[in-house]
């Protein structure tokens, strides 16, 4: 029984080990935050896989440029993994980079609707994704529905037509956004169920904790900043969560203030991240929530990434931690262009490797 997966994963396992040794210390990205200006952020990067990221023209230009590069380099990344691996498990981390395309639809929502530039459009990640899509002219289209018919043949069109009365409505582009994103994650959660038994064990644990935190993340948002009505909220939540059950979340619905909120919806499964909201002023930093449960999910890739190497377990933690370094870069390199001190910068990081 154990040469199937050895067998399934030899190749792709090699790689990915190899790749996990070029990620950057903690050292390296406290490093990256202590610097004074982009110019020295750049330069601390030569040495490692990003110089030649940083190394483009472009970039002195545009300093904004350099987060989509590295986006487009990320993908790229992730792509070279579809290469070494087939079947139920290449579907679901081909799935992933749907995301990219999440992010450029909503932003061509945004545009057609006026709250964005249209100069936003040369930052969207178009290269090497699942579906070509439309964007400048979804930006473009006169209505709603016309910018819908662009994305014929993709699944993002059901999801969208699913809540277009409650986007009719509210006026407002939070339904379709939201939908996009749990229509999302219900296909993630199908592409799991499909693996074997120990695979779909251990995604079903990864993607669940993902899952709770956008939950969690989108209650808080919702309660207490669009003003959802309580039996609403429920739809407006993706089934599947690892420790945040329906139930719980029902209850948490019902809390009065962010404080019974987290302290319902946490409970005894993130105990120390409950002591930390639930006091001082840092209840209205919904970014320091985010972090806290993404931190969940990056310890619990490690722990992943220290048992039965022959499994989907070291691809999804290999991604999960690439992401976070990815994400760390850019709120540094952001941090530089906006003249944020290092501290501000620091609280943002995802700091637990």
């Amino acid at each position: 029984m154990i040469f199937g997966p050895v067998s399934r994963y030899a190749l792709i396992n090699a790689k990915v080990r190899a790749r996990l040794s070029t990620l950057l210390t903690l050292e390296t990205i406290n490093r990256l935050a202590e610097t004074r200006d982009l110019a020295e952020f750049y330069s601390s990067l030569s040495g490692t896989i990003y110089e030649p990221v940083f190394s483009k023209p472009e970039i002195s230009f545009d300093p904004r440029v350099g987060e989509k590069f590295l986006l487009e380099q990320e993908v790229e990344w992730h792509r070279e993994l579809l290469k070494d691996i087939k079947g139920e498990e290449k579907a679901l981390i081909n799935h992933f980079l749907e995301k990219y395309e999440i992010e450029n639809l909503k932003t061509a929502l945004r545009i057609r609707e006026g709250r964005r530039d249209g100069e936003e459009m040369k930052y969207m990640i178009r290269k090497d994704l699942p579906h070509s899509l439309a964007y400048q002219a979804i930006s473009e289209a006169s209505s709603i529905e016309d910018a819908i018919s662009y994305l014929s043949g993709s699944p993002f069109q059901k999801a969208i037509e699913a809540v277009l009365d409650d986007y009719n409505e509210r006026r407002t582009l939070f339904p379709i956004e939201i939908n996009l994103e749990i229509d999302y994650y219900e296909r993630l959660k199908a592409r799991v169920a499909a693996l074997g038994k120990k695979d779909r064990e251990i995604a079903k644990k990864l993607v669940g904790l993902e899952i709770d935190q956008k939950n969690l993340g989108w209650l808080v948002r919702l309660k207490f900043y669009y003003d959802i009505p309580v039996g609403e909220l429920l739809d407006y939540n993706i089934p599947g969560g690892y420790r945040m059950t329906r139930d719980r979340l029902r209850q948490a619905f019902k809390a009065e203030s962010i404080k019974e909120v987290i302290s319902v919806a946490l409970e005894k499964s993130f105990a120390n991240v409950s002591e930390l909201l639930v006091s001082g002023d840092q209840l209205s930093k919904l970014y320091l929530l985010e972090i806290i449960l993404w931190n969940y999910l990056i310890t619990e890739a490690r722990k992943t990434l220290g048992g039965f190497p022959f499994t989907i377990g070291t691809v999804l933690s290999y991604l999960i931690l690439k992401r976070t370094e990815i994400r760390n870069i850019i709120t540094i390199m952001n941090g530089k262009i906006y003249k944020m001190d290092r501290g501000e910068i620091e609280s943002h990081l995802r700091v637990s490797f």
